[in-house]
């Protein structure tokens, strides 16, 4: 993913906002986030609350990161085809990454945590989320229903 070549921008956090509601969305359903979705720019503008121009400026910026295709066919409300390209507990990874990297342990934990709720698939979180919590002063022992459990 190539976010981090744009994260310093001021926007970049707005629009991987938006990137997570709709990965949200369209994931709901399992078929659709595997074959992809058919939507017009006013739809995303809704769910986003956001003009159609930042919609459409979204959209370029997701695609070019890689993190959706949006196919856009042309015409005032011509539905067009987007896919989801990578599942948003990435972004929760890079957003926990820059967090714990600049010993913000909160946050870091906060977004540790998100990925263990969702899927548990990135093997270094939970030692992060116990270093996190660590440093936050909390047990280490983290679980993914997100209970404390009571050390042995």
């Amino acid at each position: 993913m190539t976010v981090q070549a744009d994260a310093a921008s001021p926007k970049a956090s707005v629009f991987l906002d938006r990137f997570v509601k709709l990965a949200h969305r369209v994931c709901a359903d399992a078929d659709a986030c595997e074959r992809g979705v058919s939507a017009t720019v006013e739809e995303l503008s809704a769910l986003w609350d956001c003009s159609p121009r930042a919609a459409q400026e979204t959209l370029r910026r997701l695609s070019r990161w890689g993190l959706v295709r949006w196919d856009p066919r042309p015409g005032r409300g011509h539905r067009s085809k987007l896919e989801i390209k990578v599942h948003p507990v990435f972004v929760y990874f890079d957003r926990a990454c820059a967090a714990h990297a600049s010993g913000q342990w909160a946050e870091a934990a906060f977004w540790l945590g998100e990925i263990l709720r969702e899927c548990p698939c990135i093997p270094e979180v939970p030692a992060m989320l116990a270093d996190a919590r660590r440093r936050l002063g909390l047990r280490p022992a983290a679980w993914a229903d997100g209970a404390e459990r009571a050390a042995p």
